[in-house]
């Protein structure tokens, strides 16, 4: 009697199983735990919106910091037909130039169309500039205000301008990422009937334009999210992913492996695959994957709750 009444109850729940998983390939938001994923997912996305905002930005800022100095720093000049000043005679015209500052570390220029780099001080604080060696004039500061904002949302980025604790910080907020966007991947299912509809943007989809265009992009995107993500806890927590890679080490194969794959994410995190400038461009435009999302995300949802009330007056 017993059992038969263990089979019974083994079939009943090999009987639901089955109907959840059916539930799942057919007609997925049915689901209450994929109705609970989407809550998590959407209030993640909008608390953690902004911090991923910026971090993007002043991510995309940080790639764009090498052409920042190509384009602002003053170092490049048009040398003239006549002899560039050199030795004491540079250094008196320095002097004359620069009244009131001390004049500290110099470096001649080595091409003809480089400028002198020269420090300058006062009252204990440093002033980068450069000089035209042929004019005997200032050519401006070394770094600009352009190169200071990059540099500042470069800290931001890395560090929260937090020094060490930030990035600490950082490391929780790579967590949060990896989580939305393996919570991302589970929603993008929409069922047998209609999978293929994360993979393109169809003109005449009722889900509407943003919604099509948030689960393209996280679809299509989600190795790159992953990596920045992944790589973002490495970095936020150093010591306790080598001693996972050491505990794996023990194991043949699995360590290595995983050290791998840590350092492909890491190659993804810098932009290190690829050599170019349009390479460069295409890292640049990519890292600016996360604020499409989250500004396609916010739309998409802020239409649908104007759809729910519109809906709710009518009834």
């Amino acid at each position: 009697m017993q059992q038969t009444e263990s089979m019974a109850a083994n079939e009943a729940g090999a009987t639901r199983r089955a109907g959840a998983w059916r539930r799942w390939l057919l007609a997925p938001q049915t689901l209450w735990w994929r109705r609970a994923l989407f809550q998590i997912h959407l209030w993640l996305g909008i608390l953690g919106g902004i911090y991923v905002l910026l971090i993007a930005l002043s991510g995309t800022a940080l790639l764009l910091k090498s052409p920042f100095y190509t384009w602002f720093e003053p170092k490049t000049l048009v040398p003239l037909d006549s002899e560039p000043l050199r030795g004491d005679a540079l250094k008196a015209r320095m002097e004359e130039v620069y009244a009131g500052y001390e004049l500290g570390f110099m470096m001649e220029a080595y091409k003809p169309g480089d400028a002198t780099y020269i420090v300058l001080g006062r009252n204990g604080e440093y002033f980068p500039h450069y000089f035209n060696q042929y004019t005997g004039e200032d050519q401006g500061p070394a770094n600009p205000w352009p190169i200071k904002a990059v540099e500042k949302f470069a800290d931001f980025h890395d560090d929260l301008l937090l020094g060490r604790e930030g990035r600490r910080w950082n490391g929780w907020g790579a967590g949060l990422f990896v989580l939305m966007a393996l919570s991302g991947l589970l929603l993008w299912w929409q069922g047998q009937s209609r999978w293929y509809h994360g993979l393109v943007v169809l003109p005449r989809n009722p889900r509407g334009l943003l919604w099509q265009l948030h689960n393209f992009l996280g679809f299509w995107g989600l190795l790159l999210m992953l990596a920045w993500g992944i790589s973002g806890l490495q970095l936020g927590f150093p010591r306790e992913f080598a001693s996972v890679v050491r505990v794996l080490d023990d194991t043949p194969g699995d360590g290595q492996g995983l050290d791998r794959a840590l350092r492909f994410f890491r190659s993804v995190h810098f932009a290190r695959i690829g050599e170019g400038d349009a390479v460069r461009w295409a890292w640049t435009f990519a890292s600016l994957l996360p604020c499409l999302l989250f500004i396609s995300g916010v739309i998409a949802w802020v239409q649908r709750l104007l759809r729910k009330r519109r809906t709710n007056t009518v009834s």
